[in-house]
């Protein structure tokens, strides 16, 4: 089965993903503390992150992947005006969402039914 996504239903999947994924990450700003917790800038902050990451393995190689995580902290310090330590306690609890999210995603959560994302699956 073939699936495309094209025009307006794409840019709307396409910002529903970005939201999702800045979520958090305001989120994580707004309890840490920061100067400029927006969640356009969450959002600006993870592309920047996401160009400084991908520079650098352009660049550097497969070993600046191991330097991304520098790039983020970096977007987040100047993007959402945090310290360096609050940029990493925002990382934490950005990090600490996303696996939130993935167990609500999943449906792992007790009482929480979870969205159905897949079929039925294959039993082995």
């Amino acid at each position: 089965m073939n699936f495309s996504l094209t025009g307006l239903p794409a840019l709307i999947f396409l910002i529903g993903f970005v939201v999702v994924f800045a979520a958090p990450v305001w989120l994580a700003a707004r309890l840490t503390g920061a100067k400029h917790p927006t969640l356009m800038r969450a959002v600006g902050a993870l592309v920047v992150g996401m160009v400084v990451w991908f520079l650098l393995v352009v660049l550097i190689g497969p070993w600046g992947i191991l330097l991304a995580p520098v790039g983020y902290l970096m977007s987040f310090k100047y993007i959402l005006g945090t310290s360096f330590m609050g940029s990493v306690l925002l990382a934490i609890v950005a990090g600490l969402g996303y696996v939130a999210l993935g167990y609500l995603f999943s449906g792992f959560v007790p009482g929480i039914p979870g969205i159905p994302v897949g079929g039925p699956g294959i039993t082995v």
